[in-house]
């Protein structure tokens, strides 16, 4: 049968549904000239010869292309739905979002940005991003992520834009797709909601610590505060600890106490301010970790109007602790320049506030505080040498609760009966199975995690119930694996024990050499000789 190729198309199409004629269209056409090139037939040819045969060929190679064609369109809607999926979530957070192209236009800007900024998306999507700010490719953190393929986290920036002072707080990382470099995207955070609700809390401790001076009070109430008596254990190593600690209380020494998270340091702060002739005076507590670096020299040192955009006279917590005590934990944290004012302040007495010159006369006791080892702190350079010989007159070694296990039955007991007072129970302590449980745990959170692990338990046991079973504690505990994890830090320890041994026998004892042998410090060999009594 002769007959045209488009006429065989049209034979075709007459066989198939309407629907499926709209749906392939062009791809159609075109798939019937490639296989009309298979059958040898090319597509300039008015006239070509096809048989029955080949035309069922060609209805098939028809059916095959509109279900790939279902199959894309699918998958299209499919990728479409999670892109306005995560289009939502992203209109709907706090933080505000930039993302931009390779070229540096911007192809994302949520709501969260459009409060902030006082754009709207639809007149700055697609622009560059230096025609809306006053940047250029070197200091446009966006563009820089671009060209240099690297993050920057965060970064503090203060610029003004539409009329208003703008402080953000922004972590922006490079995007890549296939491995290459596709656009970069950057969160933001107001900072100025941040730096106004540590204002108000700075003002607030300033006016309690001001009314208390002038009432001649304590500058909270005395029983939020421990004291020596409240710290519970009779372990050998936590009784010499709190020996060393009563006789600092007695003098005028800064002390630094070095423990891991949840042992209790703050508790032996609070009670060495409570047993000293200071006790009268104000206790005041600064997580170092948890300020940011651009406004914790303005809490500890207090401002000075004009210091800064924005900025009034305030009492830092150095002035508002004198006569008192400065506990500020985690020190390591605290950006070296700080440090070395921190060392000055120890040494003049004298603080001068941000933005001005006037030295101020403090009368302050600090007391600090590490969760990592003060030598590991030392060897990275977290922390000056200077000022952690000035900070630790009196050091402090809590011992974590691992290393303390004969005071466990004591302490589950004392959170037990803290916990039924509370909560109008009768439990009368852990079973067996959850007692040797948490013998062989590891307890990474210490006290802390222990108490949080027995009020967990208290909420969950039924109300009749007397004791607390292993199907009453927490999931994360995963008892199964302690013991294998303790015999692997006992084994670490063990071969390093070994170790230095050896390398000090060879060496005839001598510390230098040693040390060099084991590459490590000085100061690190001689930590460990303490810590494993090695004499």
């Amino acid at each position: 049968m002769w007959i045209n190729l488009l006429k065989a198309d049209e034979q075709v199409t007459n066989i198939l549904s309407l629907r499926e004629r709209r749906k392939s269209g062009k791809i159609i056409f075109y798939r019937l000239v490639k296989a009309g090139q298979n059958f040898g037939i090319r597509g300039d040819q008015k006239v070509s010869t096809l048989k029955l045969e080949d035309l069922y060929q060609i209805k098939i190679l028809k059916e095959k292309v509109l279900q790939n064609n279902d199959q894309l369109i699918k998958k299209f809607e499919e990728i479409k739905n999670i892109g306005q999926r995560y289009e939502n979530i992203l209109d709907s957070i706090d933080e505000g979002v930039y993302v931009v192209d390779t070229k540096g236009n911007l192809c994302f800007y949520n709501p969260a940005l459009e409060r902030l900024e006082g754009y709207k998306a639809e007149n700055v999507l697609g622009k560059h991003v230096t025609e809306l700010y006053p940047l250029d490719w070197e200091s446009s953190l966006l563009l820089k992520a671009i060209t240099t393929g690297k993050p920057i986290l965060d970064y503090y920036q203060e610029y003004f834009l539409n009329d208003r002072q703008i402080n953000i707080i922004c972590n922006t990382v490079p995007l890549y797709t296939n491995g290459v470099v596709s656009g970069a995207a950057s969160i933001v955070r107001d900072f100025s909601r941040f730096k106004e609700m540590v204002e108000k809390n700075l003002d607030l401790q300033e006016k309690l610590v001001n009314k208390n001076a002038r009432a001649g009070m304590k500058s909270q109430d005395e029983e939020i505060y421990f004291s020596f008596g409240q710290i519970i254990g009779e372990n050998s190593s936590l009784k010499e600890c709190i020996s060393w600690a009563r006789a600092a209380a007695k003098r005028e020494s800064p002390v630094f106490i070095f423990g891991e998270t949840g042992t209790g340091k703050e508790l032996f702060a609070q009670s060495i301010h409570m047993e000293s002739v200071r006790a009268k005076g104000p206790f005041l507590a600064l997580n170092v970790a948890a300020i940011p670096e651009t406004l914790l020299e303005g809490i500890l040192f207090g401002t000075s109007k004009g210091a800064f955009t924005g900025a009034i006279n305030r009492v830092g917590m150095l002035e508002q602790a004198n006569g008192g005590t400065l506990f500020l934990d985690e020190i390591n944290s605290m950006p070296t320049t700080l440090q070395a004012k921190l060392l000055r302040v120890l040494e003049e007495k004298k603080i001068r506030r941000l933005g001005d010159n006037e030295a101020i006369s403090v009368d302050v006791r600090i007391i600090s505080s590490c969760n990592v080892e003060p030598v590991e702190a030392l060897e990275k350079g977290q922390l000056r040498n200077d000022l952690f010989y000035r900070l630790a007159v009196v050091y402090l070694v809590i011992p974590p609760l691992r290393e303390r296990m004969d005071d466990l039955e004591m302490l589950s007991s004392f959170f037990i009966q803290q916990y039924n007072q509370l909560l109008r129970l009768n439990i009368q302590g852990l079973s067996d199975e959850v007692f040797q449980a948490f013998r062989s745990y590891y307890w990474p959170g210490n006290i802390r995690q222990l108490k949080n692990c027995i009020e967990c338990a208290m909420n969950i046991v039924p109300h009749n119930a007397d004791m607390i079973k292993i199907e009453h504690l927490p999931k994360y505990l995963r008892f199964s694996q302690c013991q294998l994890k303790d015999s692997i830090f006992n084994e670490i320890e063990d071969s390093e024990i070994n170790r230095i041994k050896i390398a000090l026998k060879k060496n005839n004892g001598n510390i230098a050499r040693t040390a060099t042998q084991l590459g490590m410090s000085r100061q690190s060999l001689q930590y460990r000789i303490k810590k494993y009594n090695l004499k």
